[in-house]
């Protein structure tokens, strides 16, 4: 599995995702992990990971979105594309890749 910056492509290091019990005593999963489509717009986020292929990440982390980049929502709901602020550009995402990108808010 290819790494960046401590990361994985495809999630938190090498537990595909997973919170172990050790992270769940110490709050770790205290915060609420939801998908960006579903997050409150105007609050600062913080990417935990994405849920998709290669590809898909691939593409995020060209527009600058991977695991650990703080991003505000701008605009968003459900079934709808979403404007989000991402290193000072505002990038407008598809309702389908917002459901892959998961954030906790910050």
């Amino acid at each position: 599995m290819r790494r960046w910056n401590n990361f994985s492509l495809f999630g938190r290091g090498d537990k595909g995702g997973k919170i172990s019990e050790s992270e769940r005593e110490r709050g770790a999963a205290s915060h609420c992990e939801v998908p960006l489509a579903m997050a409150q717009q105007g609050k600062p986020l913080k990417v935990c990971h994405i849920l998709g292929g290669r590809s898909v990440c691939a593409r995020l982390a060209h527009l600058g979105i991977y695991p650990g980049v703080e991003i505000e929502l701008l605009c968003g709901g459900c079934h709808a594309p979403c404007l989000v602020k991402v290193h000072n550009a505002t990038i407008s995402l598809g309702s389908g890749i917002s459901q892959k990108i998961v954030v906790v808010e910050r």
